[in-house]
């Protein structure tokens, strides 16, 4: 079995967070909604993947994951957006992801043309999502006085924060201001790390759909 092979099948770990989120999907709270949509998400992108490669096709692949990175910032801060991060104000909402869907767009326009890996905006993106972590980790240890291992919030923000690290790192290998200090056995041991890291981080998101609250009478998503 070649690493390609290994990749893909830990990858689909992720179908075990989707899997529990469908099952439960009725009786969760809505306010995770934005979570469940972004596993499903990776889930199909990463199938996707398999098969693009496979057939040769690894360009319309690199377009259909710059479009996934803007989906992935907007279902994580519409998440965030639910937990109360921003206030629970919708117009700090729309604003913030209008403002990275400018930054999306223009960074392709200027240094991908949408066909290349938007190393750029993987790494702002990836920054922001980091922040919104810690932020409501630091919140929520504040506030929350139920156990933070029964806390799904705990899981997700730990899982963002691991993973999106990693995805910094491999990000800005690949920009050709630090390529050339970067060999190419340190690039396969961070893409190694990664393959890892991205296995126990959706380990992690199970844990959190596990742990998602039922839904209460009312709850609004946005």
């Amino acid at each position: 079995m070649d690493a390609t092979t290994v990749r893909f099948i830990l990858s689909l770990s992720i179908g075990i967070a989707v899997i529990i989120g469908i099952v439960r999907f009725r009786r969760i709270d809505p306010s995770y909604y934005p979570f469940i949509f972004d596993a499903i998400a990776a889930l199909v992108i990463e199938i996707i993947h398999r098969i693009l490669m496979e057939t040769g096709h690894p360009k319309l692949f690199t377009v259909l994951l710059n479009t996934f990175s803007y989906l992935d910032f907007f279902f994580f801060t519409w998440l965030f957006h639910n937990w109360g991060l921003f206030n629970r104000k919708k117009s700090t909402f729309i604003t913030i992801a209008g403002i990275f869907f400018i930054i999306w767009v223009v960074t392709n326009v200027i240094f991908t043309g949408f066909v290349k890996d938007n190393l750029y905006f993987f790494i702002v993106y990836s920054f922001a999502l980091i922040f919104f972590s810690v932020s409501t980790f630091n919140k929520m240890v504040v506030h929350e006085r139920s156990s933070i291992y029964k806390n799904p919030k705990f899981w997700i923000c730990l899982g963002v924060i691991i993973f999106y690290s990693f995805f910094v790192v491999w990000s800005s290998t690949g920009i050709s201001l630090f390529m050339h200090n970067t060999s190419r056995e340190f690039r396969r041991g961070l893409q190694a790390i990664n393959v890892y890291s991205n296995l126990l981080v959706n380990l992690l998101y199970a844990v959190a759909v596990i742990w998602i609250p039922r839904k209460k009478n009312f709850t609004s998503l946005f």
